[in-house]
């Protein structure tokens, strides 16, 4: 018997009541429940993040059709037996997802140009501070190469809205946009990262220029963010940002993969020097948090799956209604960025915490 939507409705508020004061109970007695405020408490503090990452959810929801989470039929929402699986999955594969980038990359790669045109002129101006020593000819003329790439690569986006390509000419913008998207996601990630180290460990107690002191620790990082691109792209070659299939096992392989890799954006970020340096600190970092990364993976992937049920149930129910559906997309955007904000800043506070002890370097490029 198919049940009626006001009975839905009702079934739907009690089973999310139950749920969610089960996973508060649970929250306070979970092992890490010292890292999972003190996320709260840097989330109040970064309160701007929440609507950029709902700003940019619902900019990829209306340029390309991105749902978050993914479109499951009504029939298939209401059978646990046939939701419970691909739910897990689809959560862990957000939980490893978020330990690479937190913001959806797309508009957000369109920011590329600028942020290696800045990147570029404080190299001209302040060569010692992004170096040890003087930046080599090769090593400015590769970054001269690539502001050049993302500003011809923006203009042939700018002018695919208006005219059809070539062939040649899409395959170039399509291969163009996705290094370019590598790119800015892991200069994203290192900097939110630089931004949680700041929040953290402060260089004055009213410090008010965090903002700017991470995107100052973030540029003199841009060779070793080189190589966490290169590592990012495979991430997306891979299909990494798609909706998990728990039948497929390169799915899997992928996640477990990304989960082992989770440490290496942290170790750029927290730690100054080479990339073979960063690299050894990030695969200490894994032996030691191992346990604790798991036991917050557990839990995150059960909060992400309450979260994204909820959201995938609310849309199939108000998808009869076209303004109230589309009225409540931000409200789905907000809640969701909420919870990834959460469980991305608690995640690295774990890493930071278990995985680099405080005799490590904090300060300095």
């Amino acid at each position: 018997m198919t049940p009626l939507p006001s009975t839905l409705w009702l079934q739907t508020s009690l089973a999310l009541a139950v749920l969610v004061v089960g996973v508060l109970l649970h929250l306070q007695w979970h092992p890490l429940r010292q890292h999972l405020n003190d996320a709260l408490d840097a989330l109040m503090a970064l309160r701007w993040l929440v609507p950029v990452v709902a700003a940019l959810m619902l900019s990829q929801q209306m340029i390309h059709g991105v749902v978050h989470p993914p479109h499951w039929p009504l029939n298939v929402l209401l059978s646990w037996h046939d939701m419970a699986l691909p739910l897990a999955a689809y959560s862990a594969a957000v939980f490893t997802r978020l330990q690479h980038g937190l913001l959806p990359l797309w508009p957000l790669a369109l920011l590329l140009p600028l942020v290696l045109s800045l990147l570029v002129w404080r190299v001209l101006r302040l060569p010692y501070r992004y170096a040890a020593r003087r930046q080599m000819p090769w090593g400015k003329m590769l970054l001269v190469i690539g502001m050049m790439v993302s500003w011809l690569w923006v203009a042939v986006e700018t002018t695919q809205l208006f005219r059809g390509l070539p062939e040649w000419l899409e395959t170039m913008r399509i291969s163009m946009r996705t290094c370019c998207m590598a790119v800015m996601m892991a200069a994203s990630q290192v900097a939110l990262i630089r931004l949680v180290i700041g929040w953290e460990q402060p260089v004055e107690p009213d410090d008010r220029h965090d903002v700017w002191l991470a995107v100052e620790h973030t540029l003199a990082r841009w060779r070793s963010i080189a190589a966490l691109a290169a590592l990012d792209l495979l991430w997306l070659l891979a299909g990494a940002w798609q909706p998990y299939e728990p039948g497929r096992l390169e799915h899997w392989l992928v996640l477990e993969a990304q989960l082992a890799f989770a440490p290496l954006p942290v170790a750029i970020a927290r730690v100054p020097g080479s990339l073979l340096g960063q690299v050894a600190h990030a695969m200490r970092a894994l032996l030691r948090c191992v346990l604790p990364l798991l036991a917050l993976g557990i839990t995150a992937t059960a909060v992400l799956s309450l979260v994204h049920y909820a959201a995938a149930l609310f849309e199939n129910l108000t998808s009869a209604h076209v303004l109230l559906s589309q009225a409540l997309r931000p409200v789905h955007a907000l809640v969701l960025a909420t919870v990834h904000c959460w469980v991305f800043l608690a995640a690295v506070l774990t890493l930071l915490r278990h995985g680099f002890p405080p005799a490590a370097p904090v300060l300095g490029h």
